[in-house]
């Protein structure tokens, strides 16, 4: 039996639907009013790679004050923001976010910036130890997880 992404309730019965434009495995109930992809049971192998790239994904998180960093190393190359964001093809106002720590770097532009500064903006994740209570070790939260914990943390 598997579980509904949305309400985390277990179903025989799993949808692949569109919500806002992801992709996500729902109950009967939490399909209601969405447009369906498919059934579950035709989409277990696409499951199977799906859940595998987001372990992957998580397998590595960029370090704190990575602002800092990229800011002293472009400075010790004595590289203005434009020059740098046009070496690794993005814009200068990307970078700059980034560098204020206004927008955190997704992968790609993290090893982009690592390779051109020569600098490590990615490490290894720890495994989270703060998991809500009612989850093991091998459970993801799903959304109504979230907003729990998130009031959870407002009432404290």
């Amino acid at each position: 039996m598997e579980e509904c992404e949305v309400c985390g309730k277990g179903s025989e019965d799993l949808f692949l639907v569109d919500i806002e434009g992801a992709q996500m495995a729902v109950c009967g109930q939490c399909s209601k009013g969405k447009r369906i992809l498919q059934k579950f049971s035709e989409r277990k192998e696409t499951q199977v790679a799906y859940r595998t790239t987001q372990s992957r994904q998580d397998e590595y998180e960029v370090v704190e004050h990575y602002g800092r960093i990229i800011k002293d190393a472009r400075d010790a190359l004595d590289l203005p923001a434009h020059v740098l964001a046009e070496r690794i093809n993005e814009k200068e106002s990307t970078l700059v976010r980034v560098e204020k720590e206004d927008a955190l770097p997704d992968d790609r532009l993290a090893r982009k910036l690592e390779k051109a500064l020569g600098i490590r903006l990615m490490t290894r994740a720890e495994p989270a130890e703060g998991k809500h209570p009612s989850h093991s070790k091998n459970e993801a939260i799903t959304l109504g997880d979230a907003a729990l914990i998130k009031k959870d943390k407002k009432g404290s």
